[in-house]
């Protein structure tokens, strides 16, 4: 049973997923403030938040060549397609009439986030938590940008900590490590810009 709601926690938390559930706060509890009530800004953060890095998964699972890779390999596309997903995110930023400071904080965050624990990753051979930067960053900023009536959802982070214990994913020194990549790298981006 434990593992059960363990796999449920992780699967419902990765990253593409918070993206989506800090988007969707942002669109409604201030959709002018925070996407200037423009319906394409709040889609354009889903796709390349959200839709973009879940396609990883589709890939992992469905093409025999990564499906062979196991584990290992969604890891890896995850990376990958994340990190494609935020630069797409931020480049798009240079097209808009006029993002937000809610946007530029988010999608920055996210990027910063993500190449630093990319470089963990792969350059350092560290397993930093790429859940526990996924959840942690965008509770910092959902914080900065909907107010403090949101630190409920810090919640959300022991809770996925403990999930990625339980299935033996990551050790607690790893989860701490992307926990903190992406709580430093989101406080210091949303200090700067707001």
């Amino acid at each position: 049973m434990k593992q059960r709601i363990a796999y449920l926690v992780s699967s419902l938390f990765t990253v593409p997923m918070v993206a989506l559930l800090v988007f969707t706060i942002m669109w409604f509890d201030n959709s002018k403030a925070n996407f200037n009530n423009n319906l394409y800004y709040y889609l354009n953060s889903v796709l390349f938040f959200t839709i973009i890095p879940l396609c990883a998964y589709i890939v992992a699972r469905t093409i025999p060549k990564f499906k062979a890779g196991g584990r290992e390999a969604e890891r890896k596309l995850a990376f990958i397609f994340g990190i494609v997903g935020y630069v797409l995110g931020n480049i798009s930023l240079v097209f808009m009439k006029k993002p937000t400071k809610a946007m530029i904080g988010l999608y920055l965050s996210y990027l910063i986030s993500a190449l630093i624990l990319a470089f963990v990753n792969k350059v350092l051979r560290f397993k930093a938590s790429g859940h526990a930067c996924g959840i942690t960053g965008p509770i910092v900023a959902i914080n900065f940008i909907a107010g403090i009536k949101m630190l409920y959802l810090a919640l959300l982070i022991p809770l996925v900590m403990w999930s990625r214990l339980v299935l033996k994913r990551h050790d607690t020194k790893q989860l701490l490590a992307g926990a903190a990549t992406s709580f430093f790298v989101t406080l210091i981006i949303m200090i700067w810009i707001y």
